[in-house]
């Protein structure tokens, strides 16, 4: 039988059936482990600060404190994955612009709960075989050239990526993910250091967590990006900013 590396949770939602229903979820799935259920964020503080969890799966608005509000103001070495689950669909785009990685619609069927676990499950892994490799050898920093591509070193491969292939960079903790339109390449690389080194007339952060090729987008909604199949949250503080760009 496959055995599975075991990453912890917790739920905090103020309503009990809530909390029921993602606890019957998380245990069904081999690789979860539910070390907490809570009916406010206050009451995680100390388990969150021990460094004792992976992933939070978490409401929004509750009585003592908002979700939002709450990983706001979380601050830990090791900060876990968040997962909101909410009734109110319009928290979306702030719930993204606060490093999210999944946003939950209640009620919440099962197929999509196993869909945002997928998705946490290769950023806990990825960031596994990142900080073991990190760990064996001195850090490897990414190399910018001024041809027209990026070298990505990542684990045992070397990847030359044209930047007129690259539809956006996703920062998530101490690694990026560079999108084309099919495929992912990660690497250890700061979303910082890219954004001063790639072409400023052809790339944008146009949020904490994003960098995109002007050039690929095809639609702007509001604080939304389309770029190919995929759409992007944008800052309100930078959303005038690539407004100018894209009309250009």
């Amino acid at each position: 039988m496959e055995e599975y590396q075991k990453y912890n949770c917790i739920i905090i939602d103020d309503e009990f059936l809530a909390r029921k229903l993602i606890a019957d979820y998380i245990s069904k799935i081999d690789h979860l482990n539910l070390v907490g259920s809570f009916d406010t964020p206050i009451k995680t503080i100390d388990i969150i600060t021990k460094g004792n969890v992976d992933v939070i799966f978490t409401d929004i608005e509750m009585t003592d404190i908002s979700g939002i509000d709450f990983i706001q103001e979380l601050s830990v070495p090791n900060q876990p994955i968040i997962v909101f689950i909410t009734a109110y669909p319009q928290y979306a785009v702030q719930g993204f612009e606060i490093n999210a990685v999944e946003y939950l619609l209640k009620p919440v069927s099962f197929p999509r709960f196993v869909k945002a676990v997928n998705k946490i499950t290769t950023i806990l892994k990825a960031k596994q075989k990142l900080q073991l490799l990190e760990n064996s050898q001195p850090p490897i920093q990414p190399v910018i050239e001024k041809k027209g591509f990026v070298i990505i070193k990542n684990e045992r491969k070397i990847v030359k990526l044209l930047h007129e292939e690259i539809l956006f960079i996703e920062g998530a903790l101490e690694y990026v993910t560079f999108q084309t339109r099919n495929k992912k390449i990660m690497g250890l690389f700061s979303l910082k250091n890219l954004e001063k080194e790639l072409p400023e007339d052809k790339f944008m952060r146009i949020h904490k967590s994003y960098i995109v090729a002007l050039d690929k987008i095809s639609e702007i909604d509001g604080n939304l990006v389309r770029i190919d199949q995929f759409t992007i949250a944008v800052s309100k503080a930078i959303r005038p900013k690539l407004l100018k760009a894209f009309s250009k």
